[in-house]
């Protein structure tokens, strides 16, 4: 522990952060902010690198965002009075991810909230046109 404020240290940070931003898929854990930053320095290498990442804990969000929302790839039945139901298709808000297999989170149709399998949701992408500034 004696050299982890040193120049050194820091050093090996910043090229740990380098090599993972010039990988070409990332398996790593976002709650480290190594690796998250890591992946924010790979979109400017590659564009959109949002199918390029797999986090073993925590979802990727930013601070201010807006709602982080899930599709149902897979219906759920609670398995206990902490969990909720959705079916296939059913959008879910995420509040986070509990790093167990279950994350916590909001069916947006029904209301119901509480936790389930992180594994039966995928990321819902908002996709938007983005106009190029001409002359800028």
């Amino acid at each position: 522990m004696n050299s982890r404020y040193t120049d050194s240290s820091l050093f090996g940070v910043v090229i740990d952060i380098q090599m993972l931003s010039r990988c070409d898929y990332l398996v790593c854990t976002f709650s480290s902010q190594v690796c998250r930053m890591g992946f924010e320095l790979m979109q400017v290498r590659v564009g959109d690198a949002g199918h390029r990442f797999h986090s073993l804990d925590d979802i990727y969000y930013y601070g201010g965002q807006h709602s982080h929302d899930e599709i149902a790839v897979l219906s759920h039945v609670p398995a206990s009075k902490d969990e909720f139901a959705f079916k296939k298709g059913e959008t879910i808000g995420i509040a986070g991810n509990h790093w167990d297999g279950f994350s916590k989170g909001q069916n947006k149709q029904t209301g119901d909230n509480g936790l389930y399998p992180s594994y039966k949701t995928r990321e819902n992408w908002r996709i938007v046109d983005f106009p190029i500034f001409n002359g800028v």
